[in-house]
């Protein structure tokens, strides 16, 4: 596959979405016992004071390792769920504290992309009611047009009115979420979130879905964050990058310097253990040792501290900020391999 992106102006770009002080924290069950004996409530502190800014016409990546927080980061921004402290800014609208009505009309604005495409799916409706009810339901257009706008949605992601009647168990995976891109856009939004799109499909559809959407966002001058655990799809179609690691931002920067020199120590390791396509190469590098604390005991410090091979007495007792350490380069790290 050859490289798909276009050039982005970022000192002229203009912001999005603008995720500001984010947390999201799950309570923990509370028991009879643990309300008696006065046990303090705990929770799953998903996602901690991230600070993040999507622009226009960008696609941007999410990185990291399973449980870190990176599809929690992505439906809090959705508002699918209500971020538990932060703003989430939308066009230049707040919509962190929306709920009912009001939140229902910037719905349209932002679209999810499932992982799964064989559940993302309601089994008992067609690909024409799939696409029609969320035409009607948003008021995209009078429903005369609907048959028209459903045809011209189906083509735009490679399929045809032939398959409007049937239903989703009637069809593969890649079919799958070619509708579920098609049910996404169909109201026009100005961000979607890709959540692993292609990790549920066979390695021969995941190129053809992945071009998929970055022929879609071009012609669309869509905004997509792209979530995703594989790295060579992730140098491949994103502009920007974010690598996560147990709720927190790491590193941000362009997707190409990022990966070629990397700053953050947790990201030289990803970066290392993504696996070659070169089966004359057998040589490995080794994972970080060791496994990524509890995000219910977080340890003090920077969160990298307990597997960071450079870590040193600062790094256990302070939180380093996300900052600036080269242009357009961010790193939360007191120490950065430059």
């Amino acid at each position: 596959m050859d490289d798909m992106r276009m050039n982005f102006d970022y000192e002229h770009g203009e912001k999005l979405v603008e995720v500001k002080d984010l947390s999201m924290w799950f309570p923990m069950k509370y028991g009879v016992t643990d309300f008696i004996t006065r046990k303090e409530h705990r929770f799953v502190k998903a996602v901690n004071n991230v600070y993040l800014d999507i622009y226009k016409g960008e696609n941007l990546g999410l990185v990291g390792e399973s449980g870190c927080g990176k599809s929690t980061l992505a439906r809090s921004i959705i508002r699918l769920y209500k971020p538990t402290g932060g703003r989430i800014i939308l066009d230049g609208k707040d919509i962190t504290e929306l709920e009912g009505e009001a939140l229902r009309l910037e719905r349209p604005k932002m679209q999810y992309i499932f992982q799964d495409p064989y559940s993302s799916l309601n089994p008992r409706m067609s690909v024409y009611e799939t696409i029609e009810e969320m035409l009607l339901f948003h008021k995209i257009c009078p429903e005369e047009e609907v048959p028209d706008r459903v045809k011209e949605i189906l083509e735009m992601c490679g399929l045809s009115m032939e398959v409007a009647d049937r239903f989703p168990g009637e069809f593969s995976g890649g079919q799958r979420q070619r509708i579920g891109i098609a049910r996404s856009l169909s109201v026009n939004p100005k961000l979607v979130i890709a959540d692993e799109p292609v990790s549920a499909l066979d390695v021969s559809i995941q190129a053809q879905i992945i071009n998929l959407l970055g022929d879609l966002q071009r012609s669309l001058n869509l905004t997509i964050l792209f979530i995703s655990h594989d790295l060579r799809v992730v140098k491949y179609i994103t502009h920007r990058v974010a690598v996560m690691y147990l709720g927190g931002i790491v590193e941000l920067g362009r997707t190409n310097e990022v990966f070629d020199h990397p700053y953050h120590p947790y990201t030289q390791v990803l970066t290392k253990a993504a696996p070659l396509l070169d089966p004359t190469n057998r040589t490995r590098e080794y994972a970080i040792e060791g496994e990524p604390p509890s995000p219910i005991n977080m340890p003090n410090g920077c969160r990298f501290n307990p597997r960071c091979p450079f870590c040193q007495e600062i790094c256990t007792r302070e939180v380093p900020e996300l900052r600036e350490v080269a242009p357009g380069r961010h790193v939360a790290c007191h120490f950065p391999l430059q």
